[in-house]
């Protein structure tokens, strides 16, 4: 017998009127799943293409995914959605969550909360005892993120959960961050929608503490193969984030099997650090304090109080670098020390000018590619294979992993999850390579995984861009899939196994633990088929605000022109070749040509029009979106279905 996992309830709150609705998540959930997916169905319905970001009108959606609240799976992740004013074009954008905020949130009674409108003053929005209480946060203006939230639990007790935006988000800066406990920070610009809407902070207190398994026993042994299957070492630290001073921090109810911690600095202050955050700073306040200090942690711990996303400002900091190096900017000119780039003075002036807008700072609060616009050619020359088309760094770029010019082609944002199925696999095959201690990962096995994750050896096998559009296509929809259940990106998929005989992961093992908890029998290609939708919707969405197929679906042309040189992930540029052998990538450039012949065959994969590569009225059928078929029909900017 079935049991649902969702509360059943979306709450809708508009802060021109005060007023609250609810309603039945299952509009959304049941074609679209959770997360991610019930996100992009609300903002098809309530946002038409022509509303701004920052406007009154454009909603910022906070979602949940069904198996969040389950212990010990990582699935207490939560997602926040919206028009975003940091793309260019504006449009629809997605950002993930850790920490306890979306367990709290379910907890409260809500699958997803929905904010539209504006308040005529600072506002803050408290949840709890199934009433939507909307309070006075005059007094929380200007504060910093970290300061407000910590100002809501004294006050409302240490118990209830917050995300909020620092003053970046409040003066609409394009860099602006939303951040929860735990540190939970969410990227793409949303901090300055919610800025946007007077809207301070979401307090949320939760009452139910448990939510029912269809079939314990079976979920219980799944629960048993996962420690298995995930209980070996953590991956490694970086910068600060390992000794004394650090100490993990924990999501919701997960095993703990990844490097989060909080990093406590020699004065006292604790925060986060991890990932990007720890390292983005690092070489260059190494360089110029002569060796290791706690100045990037003090930088990250910044950014989190004026709530200002960090892998956005390295993008920037490199481009003010390159500016200053050529002559085109400079300390008197900017009122920032570009000369001292690497100090914590620099950090500390650049950080508060543009979160405050004050001076130079208004011009970069508009993001970096913006801001070198504004400037001239001269600027816009200092933008080159450093940085996507989203401004943002560019990482697993298509010039070492062939697949990842699709998986960034098509999406409005860098889509992190995506790009790390492939680049930390290959990340771990090269310590095998190198014959690192404790690698386990042959070339044999990373052949293995190709055939049973990306539709085949050609996947794995970057002489060739055969193979590839198939392998992005399973990519796309297994993430999907998971950012709408939604997993933990350190954790899922289970792609490879370290201790086991062959070291080849499950693919079906998302399947098999939604089935158990919702005793709705789903196979592999069931659950896969949702991602299928929800990834045709998020295109739906796209194509109606302007990304017209094909001659969108493009990459940084410095890509297409310019030789890979070297690349910060991975510096020796390796990746498996012809039957297997090592293969070094530098030197390279992405083929242009036989780009378009894999959007050709991704095209037709897909069941788009290939001509175009826009979405057809059949495809959209088949996977039940006739609706969304029809509305691409009638898009204001013209048909935008073939």
């Amino acid at each position: 017998m079935g049991v649902s996992p969702y509360t059943g309830k979306v709450l809708r709150v508009d802060l021109s009127t005060g007023k609250s609705t609810e309603a039945p998540t299952a509009a959304c959930a049941e074609r679209f799943l959770g997360g991610r997916g019930i996100a992009a169905k609300i903002y098809w319905d309530e946002v038409p293409p022509q509303v701004k970001a920052l406007d009154p009108e454009n909603r910022l959606i906070f979602a949940t995914g069904p198996l969040g609240c389950y212990p010990a799976i990582g699935a207490t992740r939560w997602v926040a959605c919206g028009k975003s004013p940091a793309l260019s074009p504006e449009h629809f954008t997605y950002s993930n969550f850790g920490g306890h905020w979306g367990a709290e949130l379910k907890f409260a009674g809500y699958d997803a909360l929905v904010v539209h409108g504006k308040a005529d003053k600072p506002t803050y929005l408290f949840l709890h005892d199934d009433k939507a209480e909307l309070r006075d946060a005059s007094a929380l203006w200007g504060k910093g993120a970290i300061e407000t939230r910590e100002t809501l639990k004294a006050e409302l007790g240490s118990s209830v959960k917050v995300v909020t935006t620092g003053p970046a988000g409040e003066n609409q800066v394009a860099l602006a961050t939303l951040l929860a406990d735990n540190d939970a920070s969410g990227s793409g610009g949303l901090g300055a929608v919610m800025g946007s809407k007077k809207l301070k902070a979401v307090v949320v207190k939760g009452a139910r503490k448990a939510f029912p398994v269809a079939s314990p026993e079976r979920f219980h042994e799944l629960l048993d193969t996962f420690r298995l299957l995930r209980g070996g070492a953590p991956p490694s630290g970086e910068a600060l984030t390992t000794g004394p001073q650090t100490k993990k921090d924990v999501c919701y109810g997960c095993i703990g099997n990844c490097a989060r911690r909080i990093y406590q600095a020699k004065n006292g202050l604790k925060s986060k650090f991890m990932c990007q955050a720890s390292f983005f700073y690092q070489a260059r306040a190494e360089k110029y304090y002569g060796g290791k200090t706690e100045v990037p942690f003090l930088t990250a711990h910044l950014c989190n109080q004026y709530g200002v996303d960090t892998n956005a400002l390295e993008v920037m900091v490199l481009w003010l670098w390159r500016c200053f190096q050529a002559g085109i900017l400079t300390d008197e000119s900017t009122g920032i020390p570009l000369s001292k780039a690497g100090s914590l003075e620099f950090m500390e002036s650049l950080v508060r000018k543009m979160a405050l807008r004050e001076g130079f700072g208004e011009v970069l609060a508009r993001g970096t590619l913006k801001a070198a616009e504004s400037l001239g050619p001269k600027a816009q020359a200092e933008l080159t294979d450093y940085l996507t088309l989203s401004g943002e760094r560019s990482g697993y770029e298509p010039r070492l992993y062939l697949t990842t010019g699709l998986i960034l082609a098509m999406e409005p944002r860098r889509p992190i999850q995506q790009l790390h199925e492939l680049s930390l696999l290959m990340g771990r095959w090269v310590r095998w390579v190198k014959k690192e201690p404790g690698a386990y990962l042959s070339t044999d096995a990373v052949r293995a995984i190709a055939r049973r994750f990306w539709g085949g050896e050609l996947a794995a096998d970057f002489s060739t861009y055969e193979g590839k559009a198939l392998c992005a296509l399973k990519i796309q929809d297994r993430q999907y899939v998971k950012e709408s259940l939604i997993l933990c990106d350190c954790l899922w998929p289970i792609i490879d196994v370290e201790n086991s005989e062959d070291h080849v992961g499950d693919p079906a093992f998302e399947s098999k633990v939604y089935s158990a908890v919702t005793g709705k029998e789903t196979s592999e290609a069931e659950l896969n088929r949702f991602g299928e939708r929800i990834f045709n919707l998020q295109r739906a969405i796209l194509t109606r605000e302007g990304h017209r197929g094909r001659d969108a679906d493009t990459v940084t042309p410095a890509w297409f022109t310019s030789p890979l040189r070297q690349h910060f992930v991975q510096p020796d540029c390796l990746v498996p070749g012809k039957n297997g052998e090592p293969l070094c990538r530098k030197g390279e450039v992405f083929d242009r040509q036989k780009f378009e012949k894999m959007k050709d065959e991704y095209y037709a994969l897909r069941g788009w029009d290939v001509a175009t590569g826009l979405q057809t009225m059949s495809k959209l059928a088949d996977l039940g979106m006739g609706d969304i078929g029809e509305g691409l029909k009638n898009s204001p900017g013209g048909p935008g279905v073939a």
